[in-house]
């Protein structure tokens, strides 16, 4: 039967899930991931000492590599993670509240889904399917990690944008706006986006005639702006985040290297790199040191880049999380480095060798069902262009978000930095598991009446 509603096995199937992955996280102290220590002592030496610093605070640091430290890890999830217990012995509260939102994410879309596609009570298997065989969700609801968080912004500013693409109302593009700074709050790789958003505010303004609209997208330029200042106080160095050069050196930078000379010329290089950088003044000559000799490398080598980071952007869509899943469930991690690493220095047939037969079982299962998620994402796409206005256009948002994450993520692209856009990805792969020529019976509001297969151009 047809009811438009979700049935109430897949909410218990949803929340078993993701109660089953809470006890064993505090059961077993699966929350803590290479990253927890520092958003754990950046919140205790707020608390302590009113300094964002992600290592033990012993005073000022002046220069050298423990100045990155400073900007690290940027204010927003250090502030949730002290809101919300910091200093206890488990993060329960983290935790359960992190649950909570990836609940009421993946809600959101299965009833939005629900509504519209009609789907019959037998019809829910392939969508909780969906949900299942990506388990980093799970892992990271419940993990001192950035990334749900961040999800739960990210779901709010697509929402946010597609109401402001419908209604035209000021207050929607405020929400986006707010929404954008807390975004790069959580993580730097969203500090960009503030200037992509002041961009878009002023386009708007412009053909609607509306000023206000360049004004409130001037808004996360401004905070932006404010917090690159307040790090060049505290470091002498204008920057939002020193994640980004450790990002250049270690990942995009490196990989070049290790592409063209091997494993041992890479870790022989970015020593020798770290320790000329490291005897430099101040933090600026450091930044700026690391920063020349870095893409120097990948300009010497464009055409080995290009490669590495489209690839890093196809792994960011189908890596199944092996990191993930291991370091959750308190696997030993290989000696030869995780399965992306091993994949990247001899080849991924050889690094699937090496994985124990049940693990190599339980990644392909993943990696095939990531790979249909994203084959679907792309047909439901398609399928959104034959409908109303709304979702005509804010699928086009959908798609630039994701494209963006993508792009900046780069060689460094794993599931975990899937996390944050994979409600998008689900979303669209929902709406294209229906027939070709399935309409959409109900639209995303009342105006929206244009059936599947009945565009508007």
């Amino acid at each position: 039967m047809k009811n438009g509603r979700v049935p109430a096995w897949v909410w218990v199937l949803l929340i078993v899930a993701h109660a089953v992955a809470f006890a064993w996280s505090l059961s077993h102290e699966s929350w803590s991931f290479p990253d927890t220590d520092r958003y754990f002592q950046a919140a205790e030496n707020l608390r302590l000492h009113g300094e964002l610093y992600a290592r033990p605070w012993f005073g000022n640091v002046s220069n050298g590599q423990s100045v990155q430290e400073y900007t690290i890890r940027p204010l927003g999830y250090p502030l949730v993670v002290l809101a919300l217990g910091n200093g206890t012995a488990r993060p329960f509260l983290l935790l359960a509240i992190q649950n909570v939102l990836s609940l009421l994410s993946i809600a959101i879309l299965f009833k939005w889904w629900a509504a519209r596609a009609q789907a019959s009570n037998g019809n829910w298997l392939l969508p909780i399917i969906g949900v299942l065989s990506f388990p980093t969700q799970l892992i990271y609801a419940n993990a001192v990690m950035s990334e749900v968080v961040l999800q739960t912004v990210v779901l709010t500013m697509v929402a946010a944008g597609l109401a402001f693409i419908e209604t035209r109302k000021g207050v929607y593009f405020i929400a986006v706006a707010i929404a954008v700074v807390v975004a790069m709050l959580l993580k730097p790789v969203f500090y960009p986006s503030a200037i992509i958003f002041g961009g878009a505010g002023a386009v708007l303004a412009w053909q609607r005639r509306k000023p206000q609209l360049a004004l409130i997208g001037l808004v996360p330029v401004v905070v932006m702006g404010l917090y690159m200042e307040w790090n060049n106080e505290r470091t002498g160095y204008f920057h939002f985040s020193s994640i980004a050069d450790i990002n250049l050196l270690h990942y995009n930078a490196a990989g070049v290297v290790r592409q063209v000379d091997g494993p041992a010329a890479e870790e022989k290089w970015v020593a020798a790199v770290l320790s000329e950088a490291n005897a430099k003044p101040d933090f600026a000559s450091r930044q700026h040191f690391i920063q020349s000799r870095a893409k120097a490398v990948i300009w010497e080598h464009p055409v080995v880049y290009a490669g590495q980071h489209l690839q890093g952007m196809v792994a960011l869509f189908l890596d199944p999380g092996r990191f993930d899943i291991s370091q959750f469930l308190g696997l030993e991690a290989p000696v030869e480095g995780g399965f992306l690493t091993q994949a990247r220095a001899g080849g991924i047939f050889r690094a699937m060798q090496r994985l124990p037969v049940s693990m190599m079982a339980l990644l392909g299962l993943i990696l095939v069902a990531n790979s249909i998620r994203l084959v679907l994402a792309v047909r439901g796409f398609i399928r959104l262009g034959n409908f109303g206005p709304t979702l005509r256009r804010g699928r086009w948002l959908a798609l630039a978000i994701i494209l963006y994450v993508a792009c900046l993520t780069g060689p460094l692209g794993a599931a975990r930095f899937l996390v944050p856009i994979w409600p998008l990805l689900l979303g669209l792969s929902l709406v294209g598991l229906g027939r070709a020529q399935e309409p959409l019976s109900i639209p995303l509001h009342p105006k929206e009446t244009a059936p599947m297969g009945e565009g508007q151009g």
